[in-house]
Formats: structure tokens, C-alpha cells, sequence
């Protein structure tokens, strides 16, 4: 008589960090932090296009004014567009002013000519949308720093959203369909979240805390929070790596 078989002891679900936010224009190192420590990066694309926002521009040095802007022309939209349908400009030769730009950096910055190669060939591609770009460029620097999370358009997710919403309501719909058990959020935005809301649906609630980093930048003045851009010029990888923790 054959003894009976134990069954097999059912597994945890497998925890799964899920991190949202809108396609910005080479973002602050710290979205790379934050992109770092999910287990899957969700572009939200489908949310309201705003105009001269972080989507369509950056900040890099300057020599006369400490800063400056990089940024991508976008044609005239409505105020019910959604960034997913924001076009890109190609009638303007924004690419050539972009990277003019860069030159601030040729004299001093030890990574300049590695960084501008990376840059041009983010920005290289005929790409249609905004959003589209802004994933493209995305993906490039976290294929330059090593990270490795997944990252999705919500627009080409199979979910359902509803047309109007709380802002922090929406992560919660995409996090809860993906099937998340942890949500995490740039700290700056803790105020638009209820955590006990979180929780009924059986998702954490966590949020992502900026840690301020100084590095060297020759006889410029340092200055917090620049494009990653700046952050390549300066730092290598290794380094940049590290800090990603």
C-alpha cells in the first residue's frame, strides 16, 4: 500500500514593489533611485498633459546663469490631452539646441564626451510622442546605470481606469490590477495618499525618501537636484551605482 503524499506546502505570493509616475524629460537622479528599488516602473501616460512641466524640460548648469533649461518642443494641445497624445515638435531643430547645450560641460566634466554619445543616441530616434521619448530616454540611462526593473507604458497595460479620479487614487487602480503588494511613492507626494485605503485592498503604502548628494563639478557651483544629465557628467558609474542604494 502506497503511502499517501503530503501535499506541497502552498508559496507566499511573491512580494512585487510597483512604482508609477509620468514620463519626465531626463529626470533628477533620484527617480532613478526610486525606479531602482521597484520591482516593476510603470510610465503613466495616460494622465492629464501639462505644459512646461517636467515632462517637457530639465535643468542643466550654466556659466551666466548658474542654470539652464533642455527641453523638447511640443505642438499646441488641449487642456483635456493626455500625455500619451502630447507631439513632439519636429518642425524646430530642438535636438541641435539640446546638445549645443551640453557643451557647458566639454571643458571640465570628466564623462562629457561618454555622457553626450549616451544623450544622442537617447534622443537619436524619430519618435513621434512625448511619452514616447521620454520612456525611450528612461530606458537608455537605466541601461547606462545597470538597473535592471521593468518598465511598462500604462497605456499599453490591459487596465481599467476610471475616466475621473482622486490624484492618489490612480496609483492605487494600476497597483491593485497589476497585482502589487507594495506601492511606492517619491515622499514629496505623501500628502495625496491614504495608506488605510492602501491597506484594504492588501498593498502597502510606502514612500521613497531623498537622499541629497554633493559631488565635485569643477569651477562651477555645485547645485542639488540637476537633470541626471549633470549627474553623469561628473560622477562614473561605479559611483553612480553605488548611490542607486
Amino acid at each position: 500500500m502506497k503511502s499517501a503524499t503530503a501535499p506541497a506546502p502552498q508559496q507566499a505570493p511573491v512580494p512585487k514593489r510597483v512604482g508609477i509616475m509620468q514620463p519626465y524629460f531626463f529626470p533628477y537622479f533620484e527617480q532613478f533611485r526610486l525606479i531602482a528599488a521597484c520591482d516593476l516602473w510603470v510610465v503613466f501616460d495616460t494622465a492629464q498633459f501639462t505644459r512646461k512641466s517636467w515632462m517637457t524640460r530639465n535643468r542643466i548648469l550654466n556659466r551666466e546663469k548658474s542654470t539652464a533649461y533642455v527641453s523638447v518642443p511640443v505642438r499646441h494641445t488641449g487642456l483635456d490631452t493626455a500625455i500619451k497624445d502630447a507631439l513632439i515638435d519636429d518642425t524646430q531643430d530642438w535636438r541641435g539646441k539640446f546638445m549645443d547645450r551640453l557643451r557647458v560641460y566639454q571643458v571640465e566634466a570628466p564623462h562629457y564626451a561618454a555622457v553626450r554619445e549616451l544623450v544622442g543616441d537617447a534622443i537619436g530616434g524619430r519618435y513621434e510622442t512625448l511619452a514616447t521619448l521620454n520612456t525611450a530616454i528612461l530606458k537608455c540611462v537605466c541601461g547606462h546605470l545597470g538597473i535592471d526593473t521593468p518598465i511598462e507604458v500604462a497605456s499599453g497595460l490591459p487596465l481599467e481606469l476610471p475616466a475621473v479620479c482622486e490624484p492618489g487614487e490612480w496609483a492605487l487602480h494600476i497597483a491593485r490590477q497589476l497585482g502589487a503588494t507594495e506601492y511606492r511613492n517619491a515622499a514629496g507626494g505623501r500628502a495625496l495618499f491614504d495608506a488605510a485605503r492602501y491597506a484594504q485592498h492588501g498593498i502597502v503604502l510606502s514612500f521613497h525618501e531623498h537622499c541629497a548628494r554633493e559631488y565635485a563639478t569643477g569651477r562651477f557651483t555645485f547645485v542639488p537636484d540637476l537633470s541626471v544629465i549633470d549627474w553623469l557628467m561628473w560622477n562614473d558609474r561605479d559611483t553612480l551605482r553605488a548611490w542607486l542604494a
